[in-house]
């Protein structure tokens, strides 16, 4: 997989490298987030010794520890007698370390420590009476992302480690760096398939259209991506069956709590639990009306991880119809393709969300608003949404906007409407600064109108990605 950006992200580790105090970090995030692709172009450049950890025995994990970093000392792995425990592994280490500045990584180590209880507390302890005391930069790292919140940051290793960092997926201006060479529109739509995986954009080059990738990752049966949302689920949870259901439900358009319930026949309960679950694991989020209170009622759900909402939106409903490459192709034809656009759009919202945090410093946050809005006709009320709506330290709805994935432009009736809406948002200023985003951009007319009104910007996808970060 190519290495791209990360900047940051290497020049926060490179500096506790370069320090002279010994480092004890937890690295983690969400599977095919690039963790040991950054940790391995980090030890690329320092004196170190990574080791990834796999799910087989104590047994066979030691043997490994021991043959790895024979080979990193420059001796025969072959004669690298097995440690009889991870105490004596661990003081293995420290000779290794000696008085030389090293990165050390235990990497996936959520397999080790089931498979060694009391890991975490022996390497509290050994960090206590040896690593903290030596020129080393010591880090745990993995991908399940409750363990290492509940276990190594809360739980055990609290107290012991001397910082943390969580792996984010690329937004959206850093993903689009695995294919500088496609549209504006079309990255937006591998953003919409890919969110920001880089395991998934590599696969996404620009050396093909988006519906040929569509067709050779994901949906052939021989795709290298077919199977990733099944395999992604059944690696986070030991029984997944009741997620998927809950995914399924979500992605054909069931979000609120009871409607989930009664598309996939579990307790009303036991689907909250379940939507708790994938909200840790990052592929649920809940959504509120930006401006409601905590235990506001009014509640939904969406997947949050792109391509699970891909996945859940085309390919596992429909698994029985792409059982060959013919199948698959007129699937991709007749159905993916003439309704891609309006599921892009719903990731086009969060992008024009997150445009909007980005270039509208003082905002304390931004998401979606939809409420009971007077029709017109007597005392009739009707339930409508603002798409982007930004919230300001005080509470207040200082910016509102609307956004357009079509391929007509943008006139004066959706500016009409956000208008009409905007009132009616609690606690929106008397004059909020609008937005419209626009796929096809927007008529001469309004743009003419724009230039004059000093409270309205048109955004394209051009400008999305033209803005500084």
């Amino acid at each position: 997989m190519r290495f791209l950006n990360r900047a940051y992200e290497l020049q926060l580790l490179r500096e506790r490298i370069e320090s002279d105090r010994a480092d004890f970090l937890v690295v983690y995030g969400r599977r095919r987030v690039g963790k040991t692709e950054l940790l391995n172009r980090l030890a690329e450049d320092v004196r170190s010794f990574v080791f990834e950890g796999t799910e087989t025995t104590e047994t066979d994990q030691l043997s490994a520890f021991a043959a790895d970093l024979a080979l990193a000392a420059g001796d025969d792995p072959d004669e690298a007698p097995p440690p009889a425990s991870w105490r004596a592994a661990l003081n293995r280490l420290s000779e290794f370390v000696g008085d030389r500045r090293t990165l050390v990584v235990l990497d996936e180590f959520q397999f080790l420590a089931r498979q060694s209880q009391g890991l975490e507390s022996l390497i509290n302890v050994w960090w206590r009476k040896s690593g903290r005391h030596l020129p080393i930069t010591f880090v745990v790292s993995g991908s399940e992302v409750s363990f290492f919140e509940d276990e190594a940051l809360a739980g055990t290793m609290y107290g012991r480690r001397t910082g943390q960092l969580k792996l984010e997926p690329f937004r959206v201006p850093d993903a689009a760096l695995f294919h500088p060479g496609y549209s504006f529109e079309d990255r937006i739509r591998v953003y919409a398939v890919c969110g920001g995986i880089p395991y998934y954009l590599d696969r996404f080059t620009d050396d093909a259209p988006v519906s040929e990738h569509l067709f050779d990752e994901v949906l052939k049966p021989t795709g290298f991506l077919r199977n990733e949302g099944e395999l992604l689920l059944r690696q986070s949870l030991p029984n997944p069956a009741h997620y998927i259901a809950i995914l399924k439900a979500i992605a054909q358009g069931h979000n609120r709590n009871s409607a989930i319930a009664d598309r996939t026949g579990l307790e009303p309960s036991a689907v909250t639990k379940a939507l708790r679950v994938l909200e840790r694991l990052g592929l649920v989020t809940e959504l509120k009306p930006i401006t409601a209170p905590v235990n506001s009622k009014k509640t939904a759900y969406r997947i949050a991880d792109q391509f699970m909402r891909f996945h859940f939106r085309f390919v596992d409903p429909s698994s029985g119809r792409l059982g060959t490459d013919r199948l698959a192709l007129a699937y991709l034809e007749n159905t993916v393709m003439p309704s891609f656009d309006h599921f892009v759009s719903e990731t086009w919202e969060e992008i024009c969300q997150d445009f909007t945090h980005r270039v509208e410093t003082e905002l304390y946050k931004v998401g979606y608003w939809w409420g009971k809005v007077p029709t017109g006709e007597g005392r009739r009320v009707e339930t409508r949404e603002i798409d982007v709506v930004g919230v300001d330290h005080d509470g207040r709805a200082t910016v509102v906007g609307m956004c357009k994935w079509t391929n007509n432009q943008v006139d004066f009736d959706e500016l009409n409407l956000l208008d009409r809406l905007a009132p009616h948002v609690e606690r929106c200023v008397e004059s909020p600064k609008r937005y419209l985003f626009s796929r096809s951009g927007f008529t001469e007319r309004l743009r003419r109108h724009a230039e004059e009104d000093e409270r309205l910007v048109l955004v394209t996808p051009a400008e999305i990605y033209q803005a500084e970060p």
